[in-house]
C-alpha cells in the first residue's frame, strides 16, 4: 500500500472510533471469533466503550509515555481526605470540581504508571524510536482487494525508519508470557495488518508489565508468525466482504463451514453447503 493512498489525521481517539464504516484490526479479530459476534459488536451492542479499570490504566500508560504533555489535562490523582472533618469534605468538593471531565486515578495506579514510564525511558532502543516519530496518528485507507475502508491508529510511527511501535500493557513482559499474549489476543494480526496497510517493514511490541518491578521489553515477530497474521487478516477482510454482500452473519459452527469453503476456493457454494452440513465442529 502506497502512502499516497493513506489519509493521515491527528484526530482524537473518539473521532477515530466513530468511523464505523471502516474496518480495524480489532474488528477483524472479533469477526474471526464469529461473524455473528462481529455484527453484534459493530452494529447492535450498546455502551461499547469499556470503563473497566484495566482499560483506563492502559490508556493512561499510553498517554504518559507517548503524549506526556496531555497527561495532566486528562488524568488526575484522587487525594486522600478524611471525610469526618470539615476540611476533608471541602477538599473532596474541590477535587470533584477539578476532576470533572478527567479520568481519576488512585495513588497505587499512578505509582505503577510512573514506574512503567520511567522504565520505558531507560530502554535506549525505545527512546531512539520515539525521538523522531509520529504518535497516536489515525490512518484511513482502503483494501484494494475488497474495496472495504480500513482504519489504523499506530502508537508510534518512526520518521527515519520503516518501523511501527505498539505499546502493550501486560501482567508479565517476559518473552514466554508475552508470547502467550500474542496468541491469545491476535497480536500477529495487528502487526501484519498495520505494516501492510501503512507500508512499513518492522513492527515492534513494547511490552509493559503492570506488576513490580514493571519491566519494559521490546519484541518482534518471527517471519512465520507475521505470515500467519497476514493470512488471518486477509481471510477476515475477504469474509467480511462476503458476509456484507450476502447479509449473512454465521455463528460458530456455520463459520467453520464458511472458512472451509474459503480455503477451498468455493465461497459460491457456501449457502448450499451450510444447509446440508452437519453443524458439529470437531475440537482438535
Amino acid at each position: 500500500m502506497s502512502e499516497k493512498n493513506i489519509e493521515f489525521v491527528k484526530d482524537t481517539f473518539e473521532e477515530y472510533l466513530s468511523k464505523k464504516d471502516h474496518i480495524s484490526a480489532s474488528d477483524i479479530k472479533t469477526f474471526l471469533k464469529s461473524p455473528r459476534n462481529y455484527y453484534y459488536d459493530k452494529f447492535e451492542k450498546k455502551n461499547k466503550e469499556s470503563t473497566a479499570r484495566h482499560f483506563l490504566i492502559g490508556s493512561a500508560m499510553h498517554e504518559i509515555i507517548l503524549e506526556p504533555h496531555l497527561f495532566k489535562t486528562n488524568y488526575l490523582v484522587a487525594p486522600k481526605v478524611d471525610l469526618r472533618t470539615k476540611d476533608g469534605k471541602e477538599a473532596k468538593a474541590r477535587f470533584e470540581q477539578e476532576a470533572e471531565g478527567k479520568v481519576v486515578l488512585f495513588d497505587d495506579e499512578m505509582e505503577m504508571i510512573k514506574k512503567i514510564a520511567e522504565n520505558a525511558m531507560e530502554n535506549h532502543t525505545l527512546v531512539e524510536m520515539m525521538k523522531e516519530s509520529y504518535r497516536e496518528v489515525s490512518c484511513y485507507t482502503f483494501d484494494e482487494q475488497t474495496g472495504l475502508k480500513v482504519r489504523l491508529r499506530p502508537d508510534i510511527m518512526v520518521k527515519t525508519k520503516s518501523t511501527i511501535g505498539d505499546l502493550k500493557s501486560c501482567l508479565d513482559s517476559s518473552m514466554r508470557k508475552f508470547k502467550s499474549d500474542i496468541y491469545s489476543f491476535g497480536y500477529s494480526i495487528s502487526a501484519a495488518y498495520y505494516c501492510d496497510f501503512i507500508g512499513r517493514e518492522n513492527y515492534i511490541f513494547i511490552a509493559c508489565s503492570k506488576t513490580a518491578p514493571y519491566e519494559v521489553a521490546l519484541y518482534a515477530l518471527s517471519d512465520d508468525m507475521f505470515q500467519y497474521g497476514r493470512e488471518q487478516y486477509r481471510m477476515g477482510l475477504d469474509l467480511i466482504k462476503f458476509c456484507q454482500d450476502n447479509n449473512y452473519w454465521p455463528s460458530y459452527n456455520e463459520f467453520e463451514v464458511l472458512k472451509d469453503c474459503y480455503l477451498l476456493g468455493s465461497l459460491d457454494t457456501f449457502m448450499d453447503t451450510v444447509k446440508t452440513s452437519e453443524l458439529i465442529t470437531i475440537i482438535q
